[in-house]
């Protein structure tokens, strides 16, 4: 169950040059933004905009830091996503413009090309112990806020705010531990049969 370390990540340009994104992960690794299967990245956005277009693609975003924003679709719908929103799922494909509530936010992106891959996510609340199964070909966990402690069953892996790991054996038991609460994200990521 690696933590994935912060001094791998790749500091990228958005696909519309609007600003840049933290990347975290893709899959297969090393693929570039037109040949990802997944991508995990967090971007810092500092002023309105419009999202950068991704054909083929399913995206879901957390806001992780600042006041939120609002996303406003192509059907003429709006969302407005603060830190303790559930995760918010889009087709890439789509035209979205973002516009901040109260100065500049950091989100954490999770992108999978429909034709390969989907994923589900959700936000999850750990006081004392949790157990899950992998599910999937990958599950991913990311601290929201507080502490925790990620085991097999016989190492344990501390994590903090902002940490993200991961687990990619099917079936493998997590056991999640918070003194005394913890918010996380998890995402399971499924190929297509």
């Amino acid at each position: 169950m690696p933590k994935l370390d912060p001094e791998t990540f790749r500091t990228m340009p958005w696909k519309n040059g609007g600003g840049t994104t933290i990347e975290a992960l893709t899959l297969p690794p090393g693929a570039d933004l037109d040949t990802f299967e997944l991508r995990v990245s967090m971007a810092h956005v500092e002023v309105a905009g419009p999202f950068s277009r991704f054909l083929g693609i399913d995206r879901t975003l957390v806001v992780m830091d600042g006041e939120g924003m609002t996303l406003r679709m192509a059907d003429g719908s709006a969302m407005t996503l603060g830190q303790g929103s559930a995760p918010f799922t889009f087709a890439g494909d789509d035209p979205v413009h973002a516009t901040l509530s109260a100065g500049a936010i950091r989100d954490f992106n999770v992108m999978t090309r429909r034709s390969v891959l989907r994923h589900h996510a959700r936000r999850i609340a750990v006081d004392g112990e949790l157990r899950f199964a992998c599910a999937g070909v990958l599950s991913m966990i990311l601290v929201l806020d507080g502490d925790a402690t990620a085991s097999d069953g016989a190492e344990e892996t501390p994590l903090h705010r902002g940490d993200l790991f991961t687990v990619a054996q099917r079936d493998a038991l997590v056991i999640l531990r918070s003194a005394p609460h913890a918010e996380l994200l998890r995402v399971d990521v499924f190929r297509h049969s």
